[in-house]
C-alpha cells in the first residue's frame, strides 16, 4: 500500500526530470538556474534593470516568413541596413512594426485573445488615422514558443495578430513617425505605439 502511494506521488516528478534531461537546450540538472541577463525582445515588462534584449534565431526566421507573406520584404529594422537586425517595437513590448513598403504598413501585436475584425482596430501614423485593410490571427509555431521559453519568456502567446494598413501616401525617408494602435476589445481594450524612423 505504501509503495503504491509512493509511486503515485513521485512518478510525475520523475517524468518531468526525465523530459528535462532529454532536452539538449536545457541547463544541466546538477547546476543552479542561471541568473537571466538576456530576454527575448518581446518579453512584456516589468523586467529587472540592466536586461539585454535579444532576437532569437528561430523567432527571426519565422518573422522573415511572415513579412515575406505580407509584403514580399524582410522584417523592418530599426538599425541601418547591414548584418544586424533590430526590431521596431513599442516601449511596452507589445506592438511591432513588421513591414513597411511604399504605402503598405504591416504590424504585429504580441498578444493572444484579440479578435481578427478590422473594425475593432484603429491605426495612426503621427496625427493621421490610416485605413486598416486586413487583420489575421497567426499561430506561433511550437518550436518558436519553445525557444522563447528556454530563453526566459515563460508564457509566450500561442498566437499573435497581424494587421495590414494602407497609408494615404508614402512616409518621407528620414522622418520619425509614431505608429499607434488601438483595439476596442473584447476581451479588453489595447493601446500601444512604436517610434519608426523611415529608411
Amino acid at each position: 500500500m505504501f509503495l503504491a502511494f509512493f509511486l503515485a506521488v513521485s512518478l510525475p516528478g520523475a517524468v518531468i526530470l526525465f523530459k528535462k534531461k532529454l532536452d539538449p537546450s536545457a541547463p544541466r540538472l546538477d547546476q543552479p538556474d542561471p541568473v537571466l541577463r538576456r530576454l527575448p525582445y518581446m518579453t512584456p515588462l516589468p523586467v529587472p534593470p540592466g536586461m539585454k534584449w535579444i532576437v532569437p534565431d528561430r523567432t527571426f526566421q519565422w518573422l522573415r516568413l511572415l513579412s515575406q507573406q505580407m509584403s514580399g520584404t524582410l522584417p523592418y529594422s530599426a538599425a541601418p541596413p547591414g548584418p544586424e537586425w533590430e526590431p521596431v517595437i513599442s516601449r511596452d513590448h507589445r506592438l511591432q512594426v513588421l513591414t513597411l513598403s511604399d504605402r503598405r504598413l504591416g504590424l504585429l501585436v504580441w498578444k493572444s485573445d484579440l479578435e481578427p475584425r478590422p473594425a475593432l482596430f484603429s491605426v495612426r501614423a503621427g496625427d493621421a488615422e490610416i485605413q486598416v485593410t486586413g487583420t489575421q490571427e497567426e499561430l506561433v509555431p511550437e518550436e518558436v514558443r519553445r525557444e522563447l521559453v528556454v530563453l526566459g519568456y515563460t508564457k509566450p502567446p500561442k498566437n499573435v495578430m497581424l494587421i495590414e494598413a494602407k497609408l494615404p501616401q508614402p512616409l518621407a525617408v528620414g522622418s520619425r513617425v509614431s505608429i499607434s494602435l488601438s483595439y476596442s476589445g473584447p476581451p479588453a481594450a489595447v493601446s500601444s505605439s512604436a517610434e519608426l524612423v523611415v529608411r
